[in-house]
């Protein structure tokens, strides 16, 4: 994402109860974005419908948020919870949130908070399709400008999904400037400037998923993922990832090896002491979620 992703709304009263479900905090691609997630590994696909219409939720601990293989907790852990409202003839409305680092989302408050909304309906037997609509907001979060008023990552997408069996394919196309990327923010967005080449909106996302299970012990999951970034190819690349899962009642741990093949020029980001970290390099991820 850019420096804070690349380097990578609702009111305080209800924020506060929600980070106070997750324990601490509140894609995305993914493969990530909080509590959207094939396995608990953030992903910007809302979870799947539930069987009744209700109010449902989870919270989860990471290893390291990844979106869309691009760390986001600077490869420290992170805090995530959410809360997905079913509606009447497969409608739903959620709000999901994590823990991020601050060495990327500059000067906001370490906080992602993500608000969806969509439709899913079963297309043949078997076969489920789902539309929506998904706005990330980083409170407080800019990206400096030297020539004028600091730019906000806050990013909506629209997503197009299908699923059958343990197979799943998602497309998501950035309907803003992609996490900030624009004329004005080209040179500073990212931890290397880039030519300001217009506004990156109509970025696109595409998400593949499988998961298997290994008899009674185990599901095993497989992800692809190709980020497209308009008008700045050199941010393209493609994340990959295997995960092992291991449910009990309303407990999941899941471990994950997830990478890349994003540039590290671009994709990296420094503390406050000037330590560089490398936000895109392949890594184990481990996570404790549960579902309620």
């Amino acid at each position: 994402m850019t420096s804070a992703i690349a380097s990578t709304a609702l009111s305080h009263c209800f924020l506060a109860a929600l980070l106070s479900l997750a324990g601490a905090s509140c894609h995305a691609q993914a493969e990530t974005s909080p509590v959207h997630s094939s396995t608990v590994i953030p992903q910007e696909a809302p979870q799947p419908p539930a069987t009744a219409h209700g109010l449902t939720g989870s919270v989860a601990l990471l290893s390291d948020y990844r979106f869309r293989g691009i760390s986001q907790s600077w490869m420290g852990p992170a805090l995530q919870g959410g809360l997905e409202l079913s509606l009447p003839r497969g409608g739903y409305l959620g709000l999901s949130g994590s823990s991020v680092s601050r060495h990327s989302y500059l000067d906001g408050r370490a906080l992602e908070l993500d608000l969806y909304g969509g439709w899913r309906t079963e297309l043949a037997p078997g076969w489920t399709g789902d539309i929506g609509l998904l706005h990330y907001n980083y409170p407080g979060a800019r990206i400096p400008r030297a020539d004028g008023p600091a730019v906000r990552y806050d990013t909506t997408e629209a997503y197009l999904g299908l699923s059958h069996g343990g197979v799943s394919a998602r497309w998501s196309l950035a309907l803003t400037p992609y996490f900030g990327l624009r004329d004005s923010t080209a040179g500073v967005a990212f931890a290397e400037p880039l030519a300001s080449r217009g506004s990156s909106r109509g970025s696109s996302y595409l998400d593949l998923n499988y998961q298997h299970p290994l008899g009674d012990w185990a599901t095993l999951g497989l992800h692809a993922g190709y980020t497209a970034v308009r008008h700045y190819g050199e941010l393209s690349y493609a994340d990959w990832r295997v995960s092992l899962a291991r449910s009990w009642g309303p407990w999941t741990a899941t471990l994950a090896w997830a990478a890349t093949s994003a540039d590290a020029r671009y994709y990296r980001a420094a503390n406050a002491a000037g330590q560089m970290q490398s936000l895109g390099r392949s890594g184990w991820v481990l996570s404790l979620s549960a579902a309620f």
